[in-house]
């Protein structure tokens, strides 16, 4: 017998529909048909079909609340897939179709085009979603970081169907990581 550790299942998916959003707040919400009687718990990652969606924040035995990417309170740990450069995802645009990447230097070069991706390793979003595509770069004279604009792939306007993100490991790297932030 062999354990074959590099076919291990890292993340499994359970469709939800969603029941309730908004997308034209300051701090935007979706509403999912599932809850803590299927499995869900707070910050568990939310796709669609093109790209992320938010974050769960509140669960209830039949329904759970998502903090939408929508949203300044949520800040994802993005890369550029082109160079691998990482920043954070923060929406700071008030426009449904685009957010702002932040934290990525100067010294990295970012192309209008380049396609931004989940990190992953936070246990919330596997690495390699889909996040956006760069449409704008500019730089701020005294600043060490760029100002990037990017058209998010997924449609934050539409209803429909998502997928909840449950991370197989996560358990085990928060228990290591909390053993090595102890002093």
């Amino acid at each position: 017998r062999i354990n074959d550790t590099i076919r291990q299942q890292q993340y499994s998916y359970l469709p939800a529909k969603v029941v309730n959003s908004t997308w034209h707040k300051p701090n935007n919400f979706i509403t999912l048909d599932k809850g803590s009687n299927s499995g869900l718990h707070d910050d568990m990652g939310v796709i669609g079909p093109d790209g992320i969606v938010g974050v769960l924040r509140e669960v209830s035995p039949h329904f759970s609340s998502v903090i939408s990417v929508l949203s300044p309170d949520i800040k994802t740990s993005v890369q550029l897939r082109r160079t691998g450069h990482f920043g954070l995802l923060y929406w700071d645009t008030n426009d449904p179709r685009t957010a702002s990447v932040i934290d990525i230097a100067k010294h990295a070069r970012v192309q209008v085009g380049d396609t931004v991706e989940t990190r992953g390793g936070d246990g919330v979003f596997p690495s390699g979603i889909p996040v956006g595509v760069v449409e704008e770069v500019t730089a701020e004279p005294g600043s060490n970081y760029h100002n990037i604009i990017i058209r998010l792939t997924e449609d934050m306007m539409r209803g429909g169907f998502v997928y909840v993100v449950r991370d197989l490991q996560r358990a085990e790297r928060d228990t290591l990581q909390n053993v090595q932030e102890k002093p």
